[in-house]
């Protein structure tokens, strides 16, 4: 990334040029990158959560979860409230983006862009945006951006991640691994081939539309050393934020050895200082991205820019000292608190998802013995009914995927299901009835999380059936019975309330409801530490699914989440007992800073 890199229809992505630039004003890119990056945040951070706030109770639902999501949308206030959290958070967005291209387009003019300009400039570019093109300026910086990973900014607004599980259940076959990796491919392609969007809009004049025409034909050709010079960016920023981590945990570390008890003290500073090298090292990258973007659309190239008034530059320096100042004692606080011990009263449960299956064929005997063996606290499994009423543990309502035949699971017979060889990893078993899935759970001593599924064509009484079998094998008492459909939860808490019952949650955002469950099981990239200590406030359990990463196990851990279900319950038990070892905080430290840039 040192010389010119041709795109036809600009100058070229002049990294030298760019880097140059950088260098001569990098005081002042960083006084405008920390105040814009803060202010947005302290403004359109909130803003958008009283949005959200508002909307939900317009529509008389506490949480926005996949349950709740049809009652939103049919409240025409709710409507027009989530429209304006759109407009805003598309605002705010496009706002951070200008406070860089704006900024290094007055440079290429050989002129430093003050703060205020850069705010009426930025609000020119919201005005010519207006109107239903406002959408495809959303749909670039708050959906297609962050799902690609190519979003510098909008950090006030979570990042868009695609859950752990969906990737997890494409890749047990090879038609969905194959299909994973192509979604995954089509994603980085077109965020290359739309990367000049906000540039194209804040620095030409085009419309949204325009720019997304302008930037697919800019990139023809050009994918390959786009995607070399990503990669490039990418590896060096991972270099900087891992010496940034070594050198904050060393420094942990030695006062974990010599002053155990100012441990906390010393990583909250630590943590503290980090949050500011990141929020600074983050504007440096952005503003050198908006140099490289700025090079590739038509215009003449960034100039040294002439100095700024010492008194002026002193002004706004402070301006941005002080927000800064306010950042490091509030991360820093924060940090103290995320750091501490965790409550040894508090034991996360291993939960095996469908089992141990890197051995065995999930939701079989097999997988059930193998999570024994490993030790898992509680095994779930997922429980269908079969033609004739009969009770099966398996996952799909068809089953393509786990035995490669295109049969539903609501068109065969117990007998005919139970007959059926299931195939995984190379290795092989069969459906299991429900009743054997749970002799056999009862003679391991194994606490089950029973997943009720409807397929939709049920007969006779489902939820009285599966308790039955619980209670004919002893294992109410240990066991556990969660459902997607909150209907089913409140039919088993009324009929069986000696059952602990629980909700499953795909998404969610606002504030939890757990209604009338015992616990939820909540998907893990919906968690917050505040929907943790709601629930517990609430009496409830919280559950999260499904947990791979070791990093994920050890924070969840420490926060005291009462249960993580895993494919991998080996590592989460290895995990948990690391966490258990911790007799200093310089581990959760490196968590933690690992944590703010992923």
């Amino acid at each position: 990334m040192t010389g010119d890199v041709p795109v036809p229809g600009g100058r070229g992505l002049a990294a030298g040029t760019a880097l140059r630039v950088l260098v001569t004003h990098w005081r002042a890119w960083l006084r405008v990158a920390v105040t814009l990056q803060l202010l947005t945040a302290l403004v359109a951070g909130p803003v958008v959560g009283l949005l959200l706030a508002a909307a939900l109770r317009a529509a008389g639902v506490p949480t926005l979860t996949e349950a709740s999501l049809g009652q939103v949308l049919r409240h025409p206030a709710a409507v027009l409230l989530l429209v304006a959290l759109t407009v805003v958070a598309t605002s705010a967005a496009l706002l951070q983006h200008a406070a860089f291209v704006l900024f290094a387009r007055g440079l290429a003019d050989g002129r430093v862009t003050h703060v205020p300009e850069l705010a009426r400039q930025g609000a020119a570019v919201l005005v010519r945006s207006a109107g239903p093109q406002l959408g495809l300026l959303a749909l670039y910086l708050l959906v297609l951006a962050p799902l690609g990973g190519f979003a510098l900014g909008a950090s006030f607004v979570r990042p868009l991640e695609v859950p752990a599980f969906i990737g997890g259940e494409l890749q047990k076959t090879p038609l969905g691994t194959a299909a994973w990796l192509g979604a995954g491919a089509l994603l980085g392609y077109a965020n290359l081939r739309l990367l000049l969007v906000p540039t194209l809009v804040l620095s030409t004049g085009l419309t949204p539309a325009g720019a997304y025409a302008a930037s697919w034909r800019a990139t023809r050709g050009r994918v390959t050393r786009l995607a070399l010079a990503v990669a490039a960016l990418w590896l060096v920023a991972a270099a900087g934020v891992a010496a940034l981590a070594t050198a904050a945990v060393a420094v942990t570390r030695l006062s974990d050895a010599l002053l155990p008890a100012a441990s906390p003290v010393v990583a909250g500073a630590a943590l503290a200082i980090a949050q500011v090298v990141l929020l600074g090292g983050g504007g440096l990258v952005a503003a050198f991205v908006a140099l490289l973007l700025l090079g590739m659309v038509p215009g003449p190239p960034p100039a040294p820019a002439g100095p700024v008034p010492p008194g002026r530059a002193r002004a706004r320096g402070a301006l941005a000292g002080v927000l800064v100042a306010v950042l490091a004692t509030g991360t820093g606080v924060a940090g103290a608190a995320s750091l501490r011990t965790t409550d040894p009263s508090r034991v996360t449960l291993v939960i095996a998802h469908r089992g141990a299956t890197y051995g065995a064929v999930e939701n079989t005997l097999e997988s059930l013995e193998a999570a024994a063996r490993l030790g898992a606290d509680v095994v779930e499994l997922d429980v269908l009914q079969a033609a004739d009423g009969g009770l099966v543990v398996v996952h799909d309502t068809n089953l393509r995927r786990i035995a490669g035949v295109n049969r539903d699971v609501a068109d065969l017979t117990t007998e005919e299901l139970t007959a059926t060889t299931v195939r995984q990893a190379g290795h092989e078993s069969t459906i299991p009835t429900f009743a054997a899935f749970a002799e056999r759970a009862a003679e391991l001593g194994v606490p089950l999380l029973v997943e009720i599924k409807r397929h939709g064509r049920e007969r006779g009484d489902l939820v009285g059936d599966v308790v039955a079998v619980l209670e004919a094998h002893d294992l109410v008492g240990t066991s556990l019975v969660q459902a997607f459909d909150r209907a089913t939860v409140a039919e088993i808490e009324t009929r069986f309330p000696h059952v602990t019952t629980g909700g499953v949650v795909a998404f969610s955002r606002g504030r939890l409801d757990p209604g009338a469950a015992d616990f939820l099981t909540l998907e893990q990239s919906s968690y917050t530490p505040d929907l943790l200590r709601q629930a517990h406030t609430a009496g409830v359990q919280l559950f999260l699914w499904t947990v791979t990463e070791p990093r994920r196990v050890r924070a969840f851990v420490r926060d005291g989440v009462d249960g993580v279900i895993t494919p991998s319950p080996s590592v989460a038990l290895e995990q948990r007992g690391v966490v258990a070892a911790e007799t200093g905080v310089s581990d959760r430290l490196s968590d933690l800073i690992r944590s703010l840039v992923s």
